[in-house]
């Protein structure tokens, strides 16, 4: 039913219970970071539900109609309320009150063609105060036949009155050790697969997006800025970075600052006498003698301009201006 989602045994068993039971909770949060695998087990969960043997692999009219693999979800007891995407912008909006009344009118109706109603909401953190409160008047009074799944990465978020209505399963990182065989079973090198698993911290969505991408190249320019520390003439040195040119986009600078991120976080633990900790381990040699030449306070300190650049291009500042800043920052608590 799930045995292609990786991890999470235990919230699996609650599920399997939760199939066979006769009276079940209408509301059910699953809470973790993302790419933990949290969408996907919410929707094989939902396919179980409406399932006519509650299996999900009982090839019935509807598990044809809630068809995981090629993404066609046309079971007309299944909905999903997820943020919407600003067409000027591209920035997701937190979801709306519009959109929580849009669910509240359609919770009139019982089911069609399972004894389940299933209605997934995807970041269900990401929803507006006004919306928020109207979606707790529908967990108050549920409609009768239909379960709830709220998908979160942050529980503080949610207001407190709809944790007290909801059964929490709480998603912890997937062992390394197995999303590192995933990757290899995806054609990723054995070396690099167990790098990039652990860069993820156990994000099996994390791993396999990073899989794609060219970042062990972005990690080297990471790598050879902090070995270019202290720098001698720092707007020069910019200046013939591949990082400061016209055709870096936003997103290859977001994984670079992430990448900087986390060798700066290596380099501390290298400090701290934790080189077990460190996520690069196939740099662990060029992070120890790194190291040596940075005081703990300033390697901390730039972490937090790390942050900081991480944060502005979130927000849309230029990227050139955002990286610029990030590394003088960087260079100059190295100097002090």
């Amino acid at each position: 039913m799930w045995d292609n989602i990786l991890g999470h045994a235990k919230q699996k068993e609650f599920l399997q219970r939760y199939l066979k039971a006769q009276e079940r909770p209408h509301a059910l949060l699953f809470v973790g970071a993302e790419g933990l695998g949290k969408k996907q087990l919410a929707l094989a969960f939902a396919k179980a539900l409406l399932c006519s043997s509650h299996t999900g692999i009982d090839h019935c009219e509807a598990c044809r109609l809630m068809n995981l693999e090629d993404g066609n979800l046309s079971h007309p007891d299944f909905l999903v309320v997820q943020r919407e995407q600003d067409e000027k912008t591209g920035r997701y909006k937190d979801i709306s009150k519009e959109q929580i009344g849009d669910l509240i009118s359609k919770s009139a109706f019982a089911p069609v063609m399972s004894d389940t109603k299933v209605c997934i909401i995807d970041d269900v953190d990401r929803m507006s105060l006004v919306a928020a409160n109207s979606f707790l008047k529908l967990l108050e009074e549920p409609p009768v036949g239909w379960v709830m799944v709220l998908l979160a990465t942050d529980e503080n978020k949610l207001l407190s009155t709809i944790m007290s209505r909801v059964v929490c399963l709480r998603f912890q990182p997937v062992p390394v050790e197995q999303v590192a065989r995933l990757l290899e079973s995806r054609g990723v090198e054995p070396s690099q697969a167990v790098v990039l698993a652990r860069i993820s911290e156990g994000s099996v969505g994390a791993a396999l997006n990073l899989a794609e991408q060219n970042i062990l190249e972005l990690r080297q320019q990471g790598v050879a800025f902090l070995e270019a520390l202290p720098l001698r003439m720092p707007l020069n040195y910019l200046a013939g970075r591949a990082w400061q040119q016209k055709g870096f986009e936003r997103p290859e600078a977001i994984l670079l600052v992430r990448m900087l991120q986390l060798l700066v976080r290596d380099l501390i633990m290298c400090k701290l006498s934790l080189d077990n900790k460190i996520y690069n381990c196939d740099l662990q040699g060029e992070l120890l003698e790194l190291a040596k030449n940075w005081q703990l306070s300033a390697l901390k300190a730039a972490l937090r301009h790390i942050q900081e650049a991480y944060a502005a291009l979130e927000n849309s500042v230029g990227v050139r201006l955002a990286l610029e800043a990030m590394a003088l920052k960087i260079d100059q608590v190295y100097k002090e």
